[in-house]
């Protein structure tokens, strides 16, 4: 654990000195821009502004915001292998957030190769249950809510169901975790698969009311 916690330092403190290159921050400015115009669904806007963001890692290969937005228009155009690549930077970029790992499972789930998702999302899940098991990272809600997400990708629901109780209980004054308790509806793989192919947030069935 002392080791862990000593890798998760050394990491926030390469990140404190890192800045991004100017230029590679406008170019990431301007291809979000063309995102938020065409509402991230345009296929021939996502090509252009992936062309900038590209050009943006070009200029520096560890700028973060590039490749998370890279990985949205990369969505728009459903391209699961260009994903894969560019979650595979993200995650060498940000060892110690496993949500690009749980991300990456669901990504070999959409090319149906359940031996890669699983063993991603076994790799997230521990790496959730390490950083919780620290106090104040166990008191981030935030961070709890991302775990309850992480459970219910690797369809862990009765896992998620529970912590969302935990949750509930351990923020009681907090009302967006009120909220997101009482409202929020677990989704089975099949309706997150279908959210991926579809864009449809509705739930059609398997889901888990709370």
């Amino acid at each position: 654990m002392r080791k862990f916690l000593l890798i998760v330092l050394l990491a926030q403190l390469a990140n404190c000195q890192y800045k991004p290159d100017a230029k590679a921050v406008e170019l990431v400015k301007q291809a979000n821009k063309i995102g938020s115009e065409s509402f991230y669904k345009d296929t021939i806007k996502a090509n252009q502004a992936l062309d900038l963001l590209n050009q943006a890692i070009e200029i520096d290969d560890k700028y973060f915001s590039a490749y998370y937005s890279k990985s949205i228009f990369l969505t728009t155009k459903k391209d699961v292998d260009g994903l894969l690549l560019n979650n595979q930077k993200m995650i060498e970029l940000r060892p110690n957030q496993p949500l690009w790992l749980i991300q990456r499972g669901l990504f070999f789930d959409i090319k149906k190769d359940s031996k890669q998702a699983q063993e991603n999302y076994a790799l997230g899940i521990t790496k959730y249950r390490e950083l919780l098991k620290q106090k104040d990272l166990n008191q981030d809600f935030n961070l709890r809510i991302e775990y309850i997400s992480a459970l219910e990708i690797s369809s862990q629901l009765k896992q998620a169901k529970i912590e969302i109780e935990k949750l509930q209980k351990d923020f009681p004054e907090n009302e967006i975790v009120q909220t997101y308790a009482k409202g929020y509806k677990l989704k089975s793989k099949a309706e997150l698969l279908n959210i991926w192919r579809n864009g449809d947030t509705e739930t059609k069935s398997d889901t888990i009311n709370q």
